[in-house]
């Protein structure tokens, strides 16, 4: 599933299978409900949830998620990626919520619980062992951007693993600590201990916040797609469905010293800086 913490950011990837209920195979954008709240809706406190309740506690270390973490984190994944945003809380009925929980837990487990090269980290609250952070990363087979299950003859690129971070959360209670930043440092090492010289990841296209973070941490954006699956949450019946979104393919180098360094700047950026500057230097010659 794509990314989140509000800052997010998540693999896509999870879909519902069309014999969970007939209704679920609508293959949609999420619509926008006209009124209040849906009846049989969850109602979820604005600032403090179940999976976030942990007020101002110290955490603890970055550890590896083990037992019980992994449904912690669907809790914390999916308040933070589908609830907080669009008025989903207001609409999502407590079944669907718990199909939802449920389907994040069964991704992140075969994801991130098995032999081979997958790792997914998380702190906890020191007084209530509560998973207040979580990241993950596998590998997956690429063609350039896309992956390879998706790639048609059209598609441009190299065939090439990729390690690739997801399911970054923070619950809100523990925001604005940095725990994302430590969260990104420590998967980021896993990937270079793998062997790898770069990391990627997928994010929605309007999930602004989280695209700031991670160019903030060194990524660019160097692809996307229009339409990737994912599941979404009807506005109108609450429902959990399968749809679409828009995202951007974001790539960091690993690798040490100025080559890395290099390969990290955004040229696009600084084209925008220095034409600012340019801009700005015409502007105050000509007031001389």
């Amino acid at each position: 599933m794509l990314s989140a913490c509000t800052v997010n950011a998540a693999p896509v990837g999870i879909s519902r299978r069309v014999s969970d209920r007939a209704n679920t195979t609508t293959q949609s954008r999420s619509r926008v409900m006209r009124g209040g709240r849906l009846r049989g809706a969850v109602s979820l406190p604005r600032r403090r949830t179940p999976a976030s309740n942990v007020a101002r506690a110290a955490f603890g270390e970055i550890e590896r998620a083990r037992g019980q973490d992994y449904a912690s984190a669907a809790e914390v994944f999916v308040e933070a990626f589908f609830l907080r945003k669009g008025g989903a809380a207001d609409v999502i009925t407590k079944s669907e919520l718990a199909y939802l929980n449920g389907a994040q837990k069964r991704d992140m487990v075969g994801r991130y619980n098995k032999r081979g090269l997958c790792a997914m980290y998380v702190i906890r609250d020191d007084d209530t062992g509560k998973v207040v952070g979580c990241v993950g990363a596998d590998v997956q087979t690429f063609k350039g951007t896309v992956p390879v299950k998706r790639a048609t003859d059209a598609t441009k690129g190299e065939v090439a693993d990729r390690p690739v971070i997801a399911n970054l959360a923070t619950a809100p209670a523990a925001r604005r600590r940095g725990l994302a930043k430590k969260l990104m440092a420590r998967i980021e090492e896993e990937c270079k201990e793998w062997g790898f010289e770069e990391a990627v990841l997928v994010v929605e296209a309007n999930n602004s916040k989280a695209r700031s973070l991670y160019s903030k941490l060194g990524y660019k954006a160097i692809g996307g797609e229009p339409d990737t699956p994912n599941i979404v949450i009807d506005r109108e019946t609450g429902k959990v469905v399968n749809g679409a979104v828009k995202t951007v393919f974001m790539r960091k180098s690993l690798k040490e010293g100025a080559g890395g360094v290099l390969e990290n700047i955004d040229v696009t950026k600084l084209v925008g800086v220095g034409a600012a500057v340019a801009a700005a230097a015409k502007f105050a010659l000509g007031s001389q």
